[in-house]
């Protein structure tokens, strides 16, 4: 019917659409089942099912989540998702915008991220899409230079959605990222602390998984760290490493006692963390927590490290560049004079903090990545789908029907 020409594909899509649900229900029940090792295999035999580029792109799309499960890799994640060749604005299927902006979208420009943000804006109306993207966007100003602009974003999001009762978990984590962004750039500790009191309730709920849990307790600590609060800040990171031995929780703690004045214990912690085993973002705040605490220990074997580290870091946003940049001048000067200035430690560690890029540069659109149980990333899968394309759909199947009562 495809190569006679006749006007079937809306029909088509409606069926890739449907089956690709039930992929997602597979990879469930994969997992809960204890088959996840089997995944794989499942979804090689489930390519051949429709000879379709749209079907490909559905079974391409699987392949990549599933390298993003815990203790999977995204360097293999990127890999899969080459395969569907040169991903641009005319992309219409929303979960591989979302996993191309995941992976690949970092260190493009400004106007390529904002572009992509705006055309999966248009594409899902949803709450969480809403949330997470035009946060984003909130964020990518605040990195190239207008909190201002960052903030008033933020603000309406938060104005918008914060007594949705609605909101999935999912949905509801994504604005405790508002919450915590918002009550940081604007100093405002009363929010910081509301949203760690959030979180802490958001925890009795069944649905995280212990890497979920650990999620939330490390937010719980970057809420108090920003308030000053420091002993509030550290018992949330011991927490979150229990749970799971998050290492960006080993570098938050380590900041944690630096602004304490307790350096030994922050060059323990600092010294303590294997660099090899941390993403772009948290490598980022390593080397910017390790220069701070290397100006205020005056350690020359500490202060040589870092000063390597730092001019061979490549930091593409202008706020993480200029700290890296202002943290190299001060490295090199406290290691010329054996000593540290006191400007040289109070740019080091300024009121904002030291590290944020972990926070910061997280726009993780798989479950994965925030630990939920797949039974709530079902009830999700369940509940999504594209409006706008919906429609295309519906008034394609009625143009179908239309034109078979002509003839």
């Amino acid at each position: 019917m495809l190569h006679l020409g006749e006007p079937i594909e809306p029909l088509l899509r409606i069926d890739v659409n449907a089956l690709g649900d039930y992929v997602d229900r597979l990879s469930w029940l994969y997992f809960q089942t204890g088959k996840w090792k089997s995944w794989p295999a499942a979804l090689e035999r489930l390519s051949a099912n429709i000879d379709h580029a749209w079907w490909r792109k559905k079974i391409i799309y699987q392949r990549a989540v599933l390298h993003l499960a815990p203790g999977g890799s995204r360097s293999k994640a990127r890999q899969e998702l080459a395969k569907l060749g040169t991903i641009t604005l005319a992309e219409d299927d929303i979960e591989i915008l979302q996993i191309f902006i995941d992976l690949e979208l970092r260190n493009e420009s400004f106007s390529e991220r904002t572009a992509f943000f705006d055309r999966l804006l248009h594409l899902d109306e949803s709450a969480e899409s809403q949330i997470q993207y035009r946060g984003g966007k909130a964020i990518d100003l605040l990195l190239h230079g207008d909190p201002k602009a960052a903030e008033t974003q933020l603000s309406d999001l938060l104005d918008e959605y914060r007594n949705d009762e609605e909101l999935s978990s999912f949905g509801r984590q994504k604005l405790y990222d508002v919450q915590e962004t918002l009550g940081t750039i604007t100093d405002d500790d009363d929010l910081l602390r509301e949203t760690a009191s959030e979180l802490s309730a958001a925890m009795q709920d069944d649905i995280w998984t212990d890497h979920g849990r650990s999620n939330l307790y490390c937010q719980m600590g970057d809420c108090y760290r920003c308030a000053r609060e420091w002993e509030l800040a550290i018992r949330a990171y011991e927490a979150a490493i229990v749970l799971d031995g998050r290492l960006i929780c080993h570098i938050h703690l380590a900041e944690c006692f630096l602004y304490q004045k307790e350096i030994e214990k922050a060059v323990h912690q600092i010294e303590g963390v294997p660099i090899e085993e941390l993403d772009e973002p948290g490598m980022m705040d390593f080397i910017f927590t390790y220069s701070a605490i290397s100006i205020w220990s005056e350690r020359i074997e500490m202060l040589e490290k870092a000063q390597a580290w730092l001019k061979a870091l490549k930091a593409t946003e202008p706020l993480f560049d200029q700290r890296r940049l202002n943290l190299l001048v001060r490295v090199t000067e406290t290691a010329a004079n054996g000593t540290a200035t006191s400007e040289a430690k109070a740019d080091s560690a300024p009121d904002g903090g030291v590290a944020g890029a972990s926070r910061a540069l997280m726009l993780q659109p798989n479950f994965f990545g925030i630990g939920i149980n797949f039974n709530e990333i079902i009830e999700r899968f369940a509940r999504r789908r594209k409006g706008t394309q919906m429609a295309i759909e519906r008034h394609s199947t009625e143009d179908i029907k239309a034109n078979g009562a002509k003839k």
